[in-house]
């Protein structure tokens, strides 16, 4: 005897397409084969044909032109309404634009902190090269008497390589 196997999940779709006359012709020529011998197919078609007619027994739902119109309106929102949020590349780009920014406030205030300090903190060296002319002739001022007599001579055109005071 010959053992009789239950159809797939692929038959039986083939069968409901069969059913509603979709498949070709060498399809249905194949589909017709293999009901031929095999009674779990030719029940599992008759039961499908049976459950296709009493679905034409039911009463026909009626919806009106409103129900249509925001149901079709609603679809279109929906599809259009694609949140940026969404986006499987969006936290990746928040993520570097966070760290970009992070880094950028940092470069900013170490600039920001080196020009404040070059600027405001006297240094040994800018005092030298501030006083550099009186450096200079220090020397001759120490020999000076006063600052008026330096002034003087300036005047006179005597000292003419004192700075000017």
């Amino acid at each position: 005897m010959e053992k009789i196997t239950r159809m797939n999940a692929g038959q039986r779709d083939n069968l409901v397409a069969y059913l509603d006359g979709e498949l070709s012709e060498a399809e249905a020529k194949d589909i017709e084969r293999s009901l031929i011998g095999n009674p779990v197919a030719q029940r599992e078609v008759e039961m499908l044909s049976r459950t296709w007619d009493m679905l034409d027994l039911l009463p026909k739902a009626s919806v009106s032109g409103e129900f249509t119109h925001k149901t079709v309106t609603m679809a279109r929102v929906d599809k259009t309404r694609i949140l940026i949020t969404d986006a499987p590349w969006f936290s990746k780009a928040r993520r570097t634009i966070l760290l970009a920014s992070w880094g950028v406030a940092l470069a900013l205030a170490a600039a920001v902190g080196f020009t404040a300090t070059r600027e405001w903190i006297p240094s040994e060296a800018r005092t030298l090269i501030d006083n550099l002319p009186v450096i200079e002739h220090l020397d001759q001022y120490v020999e000076a008497d006063s600052i008026e007599f330096l002034q003087q001579l300036k005047m006179s055109g005597a000292a003419h390589d004192l700075p000017a005071q």
